[in-house]
């Protein structure tokens, strides 16, 4: 400010010698006032010295023979200006103790009498501290009394020399400087572009005048102390991040400079200019972005480790100065921080889990673009990404609707904020991969593949991969081809539902696989093609606390091939969330494969059913993504008279049931041979000897001592016997208590018997 104006308003202009006049001043406050010369030749005072002393008790309280120069003796100063003729008088920090008469002069020469009144104000004598940043625009404001309200209000700095002073009825030779006068309680003086050179002491003040004397006769009262400190360093901020994870740094500047070029450096090293804006700089692993439309610098820097630690700039130029903020940046061990994958369909909704460890911030979480730098979510995704309250360190992101647009890496961490400055530390790591819902297709037939295409990609080339994408230099298919390579795969574009789509006709086992839908390099999204084989679908039937074993076909014999068995309604729905049972998992201690491919079969053994084992089962076989089905269809029924598998005699009374009822099949169907020739022979001479008869009494006689024997049997025939069906009732005994009963029942064809049935359970007394 040394180049700054200089602008005196007239104290006052007095000729004659031993003139008196009044000045006036508060408590705290300050005193400007100017004594002129004489009506003397400048030959006679150029020798002389400029003074100012006390007369009652006398002091010197200060001279000087330096001219156009600030003399200062404390609270005192001088100026003895010879070509305008006057001397000014600067008294600071007032007290009552100055109150008195004092004189001003040149020594042996001339001299005026000045009566100092001194008085306590309330609002006088105030000091006040204001923080200024290079290049920022300050406005001071001055506070006054009410009867202050006419006079002319003075903004004047004790920086440098010549004095400097604004006032309200002139206006400033330096265009930064403006005084506005409220005619209240207060006027301001605004600096624009303020510079290290501003930095110092300002008075604000009132012009005064002697009541008893002319209006023209005025000096200045300072009622205000201002020190205006203006520094480079915009503030210093603390910033706490993690090896190997992100820190994202914010910086923001004023307005007015918001257009001038910024830079980042480490203390003592060389500054990272940005000579391009509104655009991501690399350095390193620093990304750089000079927001000239909100006036912020952005600093991303990823993969830290602990070199990366230290004390960095980020901060704009300003006319051949530099305006700054310290960022002192920590880089702490990563700790118990996690990255993991998540997986979801299109269209479905998805949940990354974030963690962090500062306290007092604002959850965040971003998206890497392709050039790894992580960009803000929320703001652009509202309603479909919300953010739950953080609990012990862990919060929860839910994203609705997913597309294409949705996969790729994302970090979480926590966003802290300073007035300056915001810097995010990015401490999780999450990758979203998306796919299709998987497309099934039979053995023979057609299945069209849907593959999503945002609308800015309508006029892009896509692709159609088989297996791991890129794998293959050529695709199966491609949309600017001129000719189809392979007959039974087609592709066509959907502009109406943003979809491009595949058709495979006459599928065969070998389509069967993961299919990878790309447009150029800007998205990539994945489905499967399951194929469900041309079999008979196998009916398995079984009774409730049985057992089931169901062979399933082996498509491929190669060992290495994953075979399981699920149960749903589609295929595709039993692998991704139904019950899976393979070799390598089984569901339950219920479930079991058997492997016997070489025999063309696996087993699957499934024992204890219940009826909600009934429904749809599909024997499954894949390979690197690659799955082939054939149906199953089992029925398990409650009709079961099988013995009580928890009782300790059932294994025991099964074997004898089995073993009593085949002899009585043979034994029966002799007595059965017997009978019938005995009533035929009946029939045809009508007789029953006497001796016949007392056969059978006697042997009913001996069915009674049987079945008083232990263990007895007995066998219950029909009474009319018939060329039909035929059975006969068996019932076990063992020490009076009832064992088994078996119900044989017999079909007969002519002359044999075809088949017997036998149905048994146990009972106890």
């Amino acid at each position: 400010m040394r180049s700054a104006f200089t602008i005196f308003i007239t104290l006052f202009l007095i000729s004659g010698q031993g003139l008196c006049f009044k000045v006036h001043g508060c408590t705290g406050g300050s005193l400007l006032f100017k004594c002129m010369y004489s009506n003397q030749k400048s030959s006679d005072v150029e020798n002389d010295g400029a003074y100012f002393s006390r007369d009652n008790p006398y002091k010197m309280v200060i001279n000087t023979k330096i001219q156009s120069c600030w003399s200062h003796n404390g609270r005192f100063a001088v100026y003895d200006d010879e070509i305008r003729k006057f001397i000014l008088v600067l008294i600071k920090n007032l007290s009552r103790e100055d109150d008195g008469t004092y004189t001003c002069g040149h020594d042996h020469k001339w001299n005026h009498n000045v009566e100092l009144v001194v008085k306590s104000e309330s609002s006088c004598g105030t000091s006040v501290i204001q923080a200024s940043y290079a290049g920022q625009e300050t406005t001071i404001i001055c506070k006054y009394q009410d009867k202050f309200k006419k006079s002319t209000k003075v903004f004047y700095t004790l920086n440098g020399d010549p004095v400097h002073m604004l006032n309200s009825s002139s206006q400033s030779s330096v265009k930064r400087f403006s005084l506005s006068d409220s005619h209240k309680d207060h006027f301001n003086v605004t600096i624009s572009s303020v510079s290290a050179e501003d930095d110092g002491d300002y008075l604000c003040g009132v012009e005064r005048s002697d009541d008893q004397r002319s209006s023209s006769i005025t000096h200045i009262t300072f009622i205000q102390k201002i020190h205006l400190n203006v520094t480079n360093k915009i503030t210093s901020v603390q910033v706490q991040a993690y090896i190997g994870r992100i820190v994202f740094i914010k910086c923001k500047f004023p307005q007015k400079i918001k257009e001038n070029k910024k830079f980042f450096m480490r203390a003592e090293s060389q500054k990272i200019m940005l000579d391009e804006q509104n655009q991501w700089i690399h350095h390193d692993n620093v990304h750089m972005y000079d927001n000239t439309t909100e006036g912020h610098l952005k600093v991303f820097i990823s993969d830290l480790s602990a070199a990366n630690e230290g004390t960095y700039r980020c901060g704009v130029n300003i006319d051949q100065d530099d305006l700054y903020t310290e960022v002192k940046l920590n880089v702490n061990k990563a700790g118990d921080f996690h990255s993991s994958s998540e997986a979801a369909f299109i269209g479905e909704s998805v949940k990354l889990t974030c963690i962090h460890r500062e306290k007092n911030t604002v959850n965040h979480i971003c998206k890497e673009n392709h050039d790894k730098i992580c960009q803000n979510i929320v703001s652009s995704n509202k309603g479909r990404v919300q953010i739950s309250d953080s609990t012990d360190g862990v919060f929860t992101v839910s994203i609705s609707n997913v597309s294409v647009r949705d996969a790729g890496v994302y970090w979480c961490g926590a966003k802290t904020r300073d007035t300056h400055l915001t810097f995010i530390s990015l401490t999780t790591k999450l990758e979203l991969t998306l796919t299709m819902q998987p497309v099934m297709g039979r053995e023979g037939d057609s299945a069209e593949i849907r593959c999503p295409n945002e609308d800015h990609n309508l006029s892009e080339i896509k692709y159609f991969y088989k297996g791991k994408c890129f794998t293959q230099e050529v695709p199966i298919i491609r949309s600017d081809e001129g000719h189809i390579k392979r007959p039974h795969i087609s592709m066509k574009d959907n502009t109406e539902l943003n979809v491009f789509t595949v058709n495979i006709s006459s599928l065969r086992a070998e389509d069967a696989g993961i299919y990878c839908c790309v447009v150029r390099d800007m998205f990539i999204i994945s489905t499967e093609l399951m194929i469900i084989m041309k079999e008979v679908p196998v009916i398995h039937k079984a009774s409730v606390r049985g057992s089931a074993s169901i062979s399933c076909k082996c498509i491929r014999k190669h060992t290495q091939h994953q075979r399981f068995f699920c149960k749903g309604n589609q295929p595709n729905i039993c692998v991704h969330a139904g019950v899976l049972v393979s070799f390598n998992k089984p569901a339950n201690s219920r479930f079991s494969l058997t492997d016997e491919c070489s025999a063309g079969v696996f087993t699957v053994n499934i024992s204890q059913l219940t009826e909600e084992d009934s429904g749809k089962y599909w024997c499954g076989e894949e390979s690197s993504g690659s799955f082939l089905f054939t149906e199953v269809h089992l029925n398990v029924n409650t009709e079961t008279n099988m013995p009580d598998p928890n009782s300790a005699n059932s294994e025991f009374s099964v074997i004898v049931v089995v073993s009593v009822c085949l002899i009585l099949i043979a034994g029966c169907l002799l007595l059965l041979f017997f009978k019938k020739k005995y009533y035929s022979k009946q029939v045809r001479t009508g007789i029953t000897s006497s001796a016949d008869r007392r056969q059978t009494a006697d042997h009913e006689t001996d069915q009674e001592e049987i079945q008083d024997s232990s263990p007895l049997y007995s066998v219950q025939l029909p009474t009319i016997p018939s060329d039909g069906l035929l059975y006969a009732s068996v019932s076990f005994q063992k020490h009076g208590e009832s064992l088994v009963e078996a119900a044989v029942a017999f079909n007969k064809d002519e002359t044999h018997c075809d088949y017997a049935s036998v149905n048994h359970r146990l009972t106890h007394n």
